[in-house]
């Protein structure tokens, strides 16, 4: 249960300071936090939930609450709120938490701020919401006998009923003051960043296989490919958006993540949610008109995905592999695209090589634990470095083992004039690697060694000079 403070000595005859808590106190929307804690809980939590909406939002709420709560020591708080709520206590006035978010909730926010004298929320009947609001708090202080500071359109008739009226956003109808600086966020530029568009770059792999197969002449081969690299954009940026509503509590308790948009409170978790299954519906129907096997590769790379994000990202080993087939099915679907067979040895050497950079990027987080530190949402600790290295980088060696097989085989001897070439090929690869490996035991690895390499100079200057051998081979 919630347990207020004591009330600093002074004025205590001011009118209390109400302050709303989505939006407002606190950047995010508390019912959408529960929703994704809760649906890590229960798999079948969307359906559940659909029925629960049918006896009333108060009821969906606290239904929700019960089963999980967000971790609010990593919520996105507003300073100047809180700032406002330290300066009223201090002056001896009352304060009040008055919210449409379940009591369960609400009261562990108040518990862990600590500066509010009374709390006020939804419970299974009521929900605390516009004119439920405004005529509780009414009758609790009177007509006029409140300050208030919330959001929303909303919170219109709240402020009706309050003596200063007070706004933390944009909505400011007549007679309400700002709370706070004017923010200028971008928000085209959060949402770029919450649906990586620069890692669109990953999904020129539906490339490799009509390239391996030299079909680049082929007048059909560029509009499939071409869509089914569009497709993957769409589904990848719908799954990125997805796994970062699954991962805020982990991404707030990391170094970097905890600056993503949704995991800042930058953007809306409903608007997020609506996005991100706009873009796997209509990437997944793309997929399906190029044709019934790129959809099903597709299809079964978003179910991968699914997969991952609610279980396999926290079991360790298992959680590269699948990384690992992620990055390999861009390769089928592209080959699926012009229906080109598939080499084993391109799928040989695509599995190990991404398993040993899935590797990488592990390798990189864990290096700032320390020994008996956890990776936040993973299921590793700083005692696995030893383990991660070794496998990533023994991924690495047999990665190009199986690349000189391939270039020493009758096959190479058959497609290219000059296969010579390609030995500077391998010696490129197995370079890069170490390169990448050393520097992630050093320390100065990104969090995602794909993006790194697309930034870094010497690994631009390595695609090349693989693109150099590759023709010279020709």
């Amino acid at each position: 249960m919630f347990d207020p403070s004591p009330l600093p000595p002074g004025n205590l005859n001011q009118h209390p300071l109400v302050v709303d808590l989505d939006g407002t106190l606190c950047k995010t929307d508390t019912l959408w936090e529960c929703f994704f804690a809760a649906w890590r809980v229960h798999w079948w939590l969307p359906l559940a939930s659909a029925l629960w909406m049918i006896s009333g939002r108060s009821k969906l709420k606290a239904r929700l609450a019960a089963i999980a709560l967000p971790d609010v020591m990593g919520l996105p708080w507003n300073t100047a709120v809180i700032d406002a709520l330290h300066a009223a206590r201090t002056s001896g006035q009352r304060t009040v938490l008055a919210t449409a978010a379940n009591v369960r909730i609400a009261e562990a926010c108040a518990g862990e701020l600590g500066v509010f004298d009374e709390v006020m929320a939804s419970d299974g009947l009521v929900n605390l919401k516009g004119r439920n609001k405004a005529a509780q708090l009414v009758a609790r202080f009177g007509q006029g006998g409140f300050d208030y500071v919330g959001d929303s359109t909303a919170d219109t008739p709240v402020w009706a009923a309050a003596s200063r009226k007070l706004t933390v956003s944009e909505v400011m109808p007549s007679g309400v003051e700002r709370l706070g600086l004017k923010t200028s966020a971008n928000k085209l530029s959060s949402w770029m960043k919450l649906i990586r568009a620069r890692h669109w770059v990953k999904n020129v792999l539906v490339f490799v296989a009509p390239m391996a197969a030299h079909q680049w002449s082929a007048e059909a081969t560029w509009l499939p490919v071409l869509l089914t690299f569009a497709a993957f954009c769409a589904v990848c940026s719908g799954v990125y958006v997805l796994n970062d509503l699954f991962d805020l509590a982990s991404d707030r308790a990391h170094p970097t993540k905890r600056h993503r948009p949704l995991a800042a409170g930058e953007l809306s978790l409903a608007t997020a949610t609506v996005v991100s299954l706009v873009l796997l519906i209509g990437g997944l129907g793309l997929a399906f008109w190029i044709g019934p096997l790129v959809g099903a590769v597709v299809a079964l790379y978003v179910v991968a995905n699914a997969i991952y994000t609610v279980r396999l990202k926290r079991v360790a080993v298992f959680d590269v592999f699948c990384l690992a087939g992620l990055y390999t099915l861009r390769i089928v679907a592209g080959a699926a695209a012009v229906m080109v067979p598939l080499s084993t040895w391109l799928v040989a050497f695509s599995v190990f090589a991404f398993l040993s950079l899935a590797l990488l990027k592990r390798a990189a987080d864990i290096d700032r634990l320390a020994p008996d530190e956890v990776l936040p949402g993973r299921g590793y600790s700083g005692r696995d470095a030893a383990f991660v290295n070794g496998f990533g980088i023994s991924s690495a060696i047999a990665a190009c083992l199986v690349l000189t097989l391939y270039i020493a085989s009758e096959q190479v001897a058959a497609m290219y004039a000059e296969p010579l070439w390609l030995w500077g090929v391998a010696v490129v690869v197995l370079m890069w690697l170490a390169r990448m490996w050393r520097m992630a035991m050093n320390g100065t690895m990104d969090d995602d060694p794909v993006m790194f390499a697309v930034r870094d100079g010497v690994s631009i200057g390595c695609a090349l000079a693989v693109v150099v051998f590759t023709a010279l081979a020709l």
